[in-house]
């Protein structure tokens, strides 16, 4: 029996702000003082007594524990992937899916470190890594060589005024 191959998938890994780091440390700690929290009411109250603390402790618990697989799951497993017929975003266990015959144009900003990728009237702002933007917009060429791509130049950073009027005063 012959095995079947998987066609070539070109995966980018997602590159996180170091705000957003500090951010969803930020969510797991309050996500863990709120299961503590939790606990720490069902053991001063003896337990679960009645109808409404039998659903508020355990959704409040559930509900933290939710949170932390979300976070966790957004910093293991967020990337952008090219295969043969679609663009696939992935951030943690939230997929979405673009037929790569949909995309129409490619606009990268290499100031902001953006790709727009358009469908027709819709569009996607994507957020890219420099090290990999060139290549993962080539990817989705090569998928797809109907694609329009265009980027924009960075612009030159406007000097201080006081650097002009200093040099004007001379």
């Amino acid at each position: 029996m012959k095995q079947k191959t998987s066609p070539e998938i070109k995966r980018f890994r997602f590159k996180f702000s170091p705000k957003i780091i500090v951010l969803c440390i930020l969510t797991l700690l309050l996500c863990l003082a709120g299961i503590a929290t939790t606990v720490y009411r069902i053991v001063k109250n003896d337990g679960i007594h009645g109808f409404t603390d039998f659903l508020k402790f355990p959704l409040l618990i559930a509900v933290c524990v939710f949170c932390i697989a979300l976070v966790v799951s957004l910093l293991i497993k967020s990337e952008y992937t090219v295969e043969k017929e679609a663009f696939t975003t992935k951030f943690g266990f939230i997929k979405t899916k673009f037929p790569l015959k949909t995309i129409t144009e490619i606009e990268l900003d290499r100031d902001e470190h953006k790709l727009t990728v358009r469908c027709g009237e819709e569009f996607s702002v994507l957020s890219v890594s420099p090290e990999w933007q060139e290549d993962f917009a080539s990817e989705l060429i090569k998928a797809n060589p109907d694609i329009e791509y265009s980027y924009t130049l960075p612009q030159a950073k406007p000097e201080d005024k006081k650097d002009d009027e200093e040099k004007k005063d001379k």
